[in-house]
């Protein structure tokens, strides 16, 4: 055998070397990733924790809490929204865009500001793109924002126009047409595919509206995304603590691209979904669920000012007691602690 053919012979075995070990690695992943028995206790275990505390608390120690997390804006972190000011591109003057987080659009966009900020959870440095509801001047700044960082899933939580006034800029076909968005000779267009009323699994009054886009900008970039429009969450405050919210983000998760979120300021109902999900990515991922106050803290100083009322504090804490007790999670005891925990959210409602 000559010299040439055995390099040949042995450059085929270390190839078919790697191959198998790519494979074995491959499936140790697989197999790791599955939830093992010792993972279903330890979520058991942080899931009893966080009822425990949360019952613990009640409603009035949660809004307690909440008060002690006082609102304000630091506007020496927030030199590219004051900066942006003059431009038009603010919606409210007084929800300032943290620096440290904050969207960057990149070449060939004309500028690089947008109010928007990235928001992680644990698993996902950029998991949530938190914004204000798109203006007439950045409905073109929001969709390159999209088509830059691939985002698959739009949550909307506000409607264009609530109690009198305008809430949100019309920046999506909602029915059969296209729409061109223009900033200083770049463009972006987005065309309608097709619209349904989402359709929940468990029994929810929700009304969401899920409409597929296709969004086209400079350069060839394209992306198709789904847009969730909930029309009926009302502004400062909360919807039934039903199981819809968690439909939703359960089939957000499985995209990789950051989930963008708005409401009108993009901190209220916004922050509110932010939280949810944090907490459920905790988790989903075997980790220790952190105290709620905590949580909120990390999210603000991402998103300033996230979560605006104690109702949408109260809300998300309801949300998550459902949800365990839907799954059975917990026994008669602890039921009967979550029906008067219940019983108090509601009251402190009205």
């Amino acid at each position: 055998m000559s010299s040439m053919q055995m390099q040949k012979g042995r450059k085929k075995k270390q190839n078919n070397k790697k191959s198998r070990e790519r494979t074995e690695g491959s499936m140790k992943t697989t197999i790791a990733d599955e939830p093992t028995a010792n993972d279903r206790k330890q979520q058991r275990r942080q899931i009893v924790k966080f009822v425990k505390n949360t019952l613990e608390k009640g409603p009035v120690g949660l809004r307690t809490e909440f008060a002690s997390m006082r609102r304000f804006n630091d506007f020496e972190k927030m030199k590219a929204f004051k900066e942006a000011q003059e431009h038009g591109k603010n919606r409210y003057k007084d929800v300032g865009c943290l620096d440290n987080s904050r969207v960057k659009l990149g070449s060939p966009w004309p500028h690089e500001y947008i109010h928007a900020n990235y928001v992680s959870t644990p698993s996902n440095s950029k998991r949530f793109i938190c914004t204000q509801a798109p203006l007439e001047k950045t409905c073109a700044d929001f969709w390159f924002m999209c088509l830059q960082d691939k985002v698959e899933t739009i949550f909307m939580m506000c409607n264009f126009v609530e109690k009198g006034s305008k809430k949100c800029y019309e920046y999506y076909p909602s029915k059969e047409k296209t729409m061109e968005f223009e900033e200083k000779g770049q463009k972006v267009t987005v065309k309608y595919e097709s619209s349904t009323r989402f359709k929940f699994e468990k029994s929810s009054d929700a009304k969401v509206q899920e409409t597929i886009l296709i969004v086209e900008g400079p350069n060839g970039m394209s992306l198709k995304t789904t847009h969730y429009h909930w029309i009926d969450w009302p502004d400062r405050g909360v919807p039934p603590a039903d199981m819809a919210i968690l439909e939703l983000l359960a089939k957000a998760r499985v995209s990789k691209g950051s989930i963008a979120v708005h409401c009108s300021a993009g901190i209220g109902r916004t922050g509110s979904v932010v939280m949810i999900e944090y907490i459920m990515d905790q988790l989903l991922a075997g980790q220790t669920i952190e105290d709620s106050e905590k949580i909120l803290q990390k999210i603000r100083e991402q998103r300033n000012n996230s979560i605006q009322t104690d109702h949408q504090y109260l809300f998300v804490h309801q949300i998550l007691l459902n949800c365990f007790e839907e799954k059975k999670l917990y026994g008669e005891e602890v039921a009967k602690a979550h029906a008067g925990f219940t019983k108090q959210y509601l009251s402190c409602l009205h």
